[in-house]
């Protein structure tokens, strides 16, 4: 049973934020009557309930309003890796950095993310209370618990954290929710004030640490083991802690390098690949539709930066992949796309959330930080080999004459400022448009660097959805300047 099935059997819309959970299983799906709500008091009575229940927590990640398109695309769009050019005001706003509390996008991304988290806690919850001999209960909380923590790592991307970036004092949270919300009349739905960052934060450790300890698994359209260790690393880089890092990339194993960048988004879960979610032509999502124009069958609202070509470096193989312009364009492949959605008819191309090349980036990253340079080089230098790029090397003692602009894979300086900018222009390239790059700006505090237009520092946090303000008056504060 995959998560489209999900979507087709099971209609459950109840507890304030639909939860979408079915039956015991496909066969039974086939027979039941159909409902419009889930009895709270029931719940998921058995095991197949509670794998059920896991399938539908990872269906609203696929929603349109999530990882099915807004959530990666405006993290390229809101920086400067994507460009607006078609007409949704709402979008405008976003590529601008003029983002207004009443956006719809902004409304519909933060209750998508509720909406995960909601079904994360009913799983937990239910699952707490069988007893079943067949049943690994730690194993579907723990990947409950992961999504959980995924959920907040994201709402604290976009809404969390300071202007300058994350795990600063001070940072500020999102409302904490732990429990599931299963009575709209209750005191569950009454209005939650936002947590403090650092109490996210303990809440996303927590969940992963649990995640690791009970999770195996090789099911790359589901969170592993390995997915929540690259989880955490991701998470521990956005804080700085980068011994931490180091601790959990070393205990990610059993992944490679694609030979070839674009086999990555030509085929489908790739050896590189950690998390992959999968679409089909029935559970399709609006990936390539959005970024193809209408001569092809989409509806061209976004574009490849202008500037986003010229930050390669020549002979990148990375290049027609991220950018497809004029000189690299083909009949499969127009103009002003990107070849990693590019399924446009059938809406199938996956949404890749965790592949191999960021942890390794990621680990380099921290290797230069903590000033292990060469072990830092050895595995940016593997991003650049599979580009067919120069391996980076630095000018001690100086191979050109001082005002000579050496080549771009000749570090003028053996530091771990310069090692670091490296790393950070290959992450730029490595995962351009796969919803990475605003959350480099905001934790490197590059925002206004990237992006001269944006002026206003507050803006590099969301403002709060309007309708959560006002359904919540006094209660949930908006993020200092909107």
């Amino acid at each position: 049973m995959n998560f489209s099935s999900v979507r087709r059997f099971t209609t459950a819309a109840a507890f304030l934020l639909t939860l979408g959970f079915g039956t015991t299983s496909c066969e039974d799906a086939l027979q039941v009557e159909p409902r419009a709500s889930l009895d709270a008091q029931a719940g998921l009575e058995t095991r197949q309930d509670i794998e059920a229940g896991l399938l539908g927590a990872y269906d609203i990640v696929q929603s349109a309003n999530y990882w099915g398109l807004r959530y990666q695309l405006f993290a390229d769009l809101g920086a400067d890796n994507a460009r607006h050019t078609g007409t949704f005001p709402s979008f405008a706003q976003i590529a601008q950095n003029q983002i207004l509390p009443d956006n719809t996008e902004v409304v519909a991304m933060w209750n998508s993310i509720y909406n995960g988290v909601n079904r994360s806690n009913f799983i937990i919850q239910q699952a707490e209370k069988l007893n079943d001999p067949a049943f690994n209960k730690n194993q579907a909380i723990a990947e409950a618990r992961a999504l959980r923590a995924f959920h907040y790592m994201n709402l604290l991307g976009y809404w969390g954290g300071t202007p300058q970036g994350y795990g600063y004092a001070g940072g500020l949270g999102v409302p904490l929710r732990l429990t599931p919300t299963t009575n709209i009349e209750g005191t569950e739905i009454q209005p939650q004030a936002r947590a403090s960052e650092a109490d996210v934060n303990a809440v996303i450790r927590a969940d992963l640490d649990f995640a690791i300890a009970n999770l195996g698994g090789s099911n790359k359209a589901r969170i592993t083991k390995a997915g929540a260790l690259a989880l955490r690393s991701r998470f521990e880089l956005r804080q700085r802690n980068y011994d931490e890092v180091l601790k959990y990339t070393a205990q990610i194993t059993g992944f490679s390098l694609e030979g070839q960048y674009a086999n990555i988004f030509t085929q489908k879960n790739s050896g590189e690949s950690i998390w992959e979610l999968p679409f089909d032509a029935v559970d399709a999502n609006s990936l390539a539709f959005f970024w193809f124009p209408s001569a092809a069958g989409g509806r061209n609202e976004v574009d490849p930066a202008t500037g986003l070509p010229g930050a390669h470096e020549a002979g990148d193989t990375r290049l027609p992949v991220n950018a497809v312009t004029a000189a690299n364009a083909t009949n499969v492949y127009p103009t002003g796309t990107t070849r990693k959605y590019f399924r446009v008819a059938a809406g199938d191309d996956n949404a890749i959330l965790v592949r191999f090349a960021e942890v390794i980036l990621t680990r380099a990253e921290a290797n230069a930080r903590t000033g292990k340079l060469d072990d830092a080089l050895v595995d940016v230098n593997r991003i650049r080999t599979r580009a067919g790029l120069a391996p980076y090397t630095f000018t001690v003692p100086p191979v050109v004459p001082p005002a000579t602009t050496p080549p771009p894979h000749v570090l003028i300086a053996n530091t771990a400022t310069a090692v670091t900018d490296a790393i950070l222009k290959e992450r730029r390239i490595e995962l351009a448009q796969e919803g990475h790059r605003w959350f480099d700006l905001r934790r490197t505090n590059t925002v206004q660097a990237a992006r001269a237009d944006v002026t206003q520092t507050f803006r590099n946090l969301w403002p709060i959805p309007q309708r959560e303000l006002q359904t919540s008056p006094g209660v949930v504060e908006q993020n200092p300047g909107y």
